[in-house]
C-alpha cells in the first residue's frame, strides 16, 4: 500500500488496532459532529495523518481507520 503521507512511528502502529486503544499523545480530536458516537476524526499534529476511530459496529469493525491513504 502506497501512503499519500509517512506516518509517523505511533500513526503506523495505531493503524488498524481497535478502537478501545487511546489515541496517542500527538492526536488532535477534530471536533465533535453528528456521528460522534459512531465516529470521531483525529489529526496527527507530527505527521498530518488523519484518523478516524469507528466506534459502531460490530467489535471487529471498530478499529482506527488511516483516512489519508492511497487505498485502491
Amino acid at each position: 500500500m502506497e501512503l499519500w503521507i509517512q506516518p509517523c512511528r505511533p500513526c503506523a502502529e495505531l493503524y488498524g488496532q481497535p478502537a478501545t486503544q487511546a489515541p496517542h499523545e500527538d492526536l488532535a480530536l477534530d471536533g465533535a459532529g453528528a456521528n460522534a458516537e459512531a465516529t470521531r476524526r483525529y489529526t496527527c499534529r507530527r505527521c498530518n495523518a488523519v484518523f478516524a476511530r469507528l466506534q459502531a459496529g460490530t467489535p471487529d469493525r471498530q478499529r482506527w481507520m488511516l483516512l489519508n491513504a492511497g487505498q485502491h
